[in-house]
């Protein structure tokens, strides 16, 4: 990657540098031009003088009116000047009108102009067409980096279930054990195949999102309430359910989608769970402003960078390279959410909680359709 970046600047700064030489070098002919006709203008002076004295001893002119005719239909872009009122013939001069020098001088500003607003309009749609490829290279090579990484997750997290409930089976068959031992092994498929089924359930409602297929089914919801039931079943070891804090304020009724609501919920719950800490608090708020509910997941951490937080709710995105990332996770869980969120016309941001961790808040209409 860093080697096309680089690549990519230097191609950019030689398109560059070649359209500001251009510029430059029409520029610089321009001027030229302008002394060359300047020179030529002045130049004719002589030529005109050197006519008009032969015309004057082949006694062409009768007097000062017929020189003036004859020099006014031959050199249109010269002024004659005489200089004694009693011989003109003999005394005059010859040189460029103020007209011509105008014209000329003119025709330089124009072509002046014109040069250098090709040149700012041309650079400037290069200058565009440039980050608009760099945008579009930088972000194929991000949903690359996606790609790669949700390759590696999804094939961890749909291989572990499999490869335990396969050693589960073989134990079964190759081993005479307890009815204790198999209950056990029983409860353990099971969870083994739940997790499998979540991974499943994820990737066809992430696709269903992504083709805006997924509808919701609105009812009125006691979101106290189905907040409050979601976390004490949510799948946390026996020794760790003192790990959720909550702040429940009773009776808010909000028009929603409940299981979509119970998702959006276990997805941040999750995720604090991950992202929280080994054994970390994680507090669970949720209260009424006005005509707003709003719902904060908040863990104890160590924090999301502020580039991570643009990108966190990018499908397959997690923080992180895969090949080193202890948790497990497929990138799917906060893409979920923020649809979900979004599809119930609500809001869902995320900050830094202090004096570390991170707080995901989710804001929906106590109104809302």
């Amino acid at each position: 990657m860093d080697r096309a970046r680089i690549i990519f600047i230097l191609l950019s700064v030689y398109i560059f540098a070649a359209f500001a030489w251009w510029t430059y070098a029409h520029y610089s002919n321009t001027q030229k031009i302008f002394t060359q006709k300047k020179d030529l203008l002045e130049m004719s002076c002589y030529k005109a003088t050197f006519d008009l004295q032969g015309a004057v001893s082949q006694e062409m002119f009768n007097d000062s009116i017929d020189m003036q005719k004859f020099f006014a239909a031959n050199y249109p872009e010269l002024d004659l000047l005489f200089l004694d009122n009693f011989m003109p013939l003999d005394n005059f001069m010859v040189r460029p009108s103020i007209e011509s020098y105008k014209k000329i001088e003119a025709d330089l500003n124009r072509k002046l102009t014109m040069y250098i607003t090709e040149g700012l309009v041309m650079m400037l749609l290069l200058f565009w067409g440039m980050v608009y490829i760099y945008k579009s290279f930088k972000k194929e090579l991000f949903l690359k980096k996606l790609q790669n990484n949700f390759l590696l997750s999804v094939t961890h997290e749909l291989k572990t279930p499999l490869t335990a409930m396969k050693l589960y089976m073989e134990t079964l068959l190759k081993r005479t054990i307890h009815p204790e031992q198999i209950q056990t092994i029983a409860e353990n498929s099971l969870n083994e195949t739940k997790r499998l089924q979540e991974q499943v359930e994820k990737l066809l409602l992430s696709a269903q999102l992504d083709s805006k297929k997924y509808e919701l089914d609105i009812q009125d919801v006691n979101v106290s309430e189905l907040v409050t039931e979601h976390i004490s079943h949510y799948n946390l070891p026996r020794e760790e359910k003192d790990r959720i804090f909550t702040e429940i304020e009773e009776q808010l009724i909000v028009k929603a989608d409940a299981s979509a609501i119970e998702m959006i919920l276990n997805n941040l719950l999750s995720n604090a769970e991950k992202y929280g800490g080994e054994h970390g608090k994680i507090k669970v708020v949720l209260k009424s402003n006005q005509n707003q509910i709003i719902l904060q997941v908040i863990d104890e951490g160590s924090g999301i960078s502020d580039t991570d937080k643009r990108m966190l709710f990018n499908k397959f995105y997690r923080v992180g390279d895969e090949q080193t990332r202890k948790t497990k996770g497929t990138g799917l869980g906060l893409f979920i959410a923020k649809h979900l969120v979004h599809l119930h016309k609500g809001k869902i941001s995320v900050s830094d909680n202090q004096p570390k961790g991170t707080v995901f808040e989710i804001k929906l209409e106590s109104n809302a359709n």
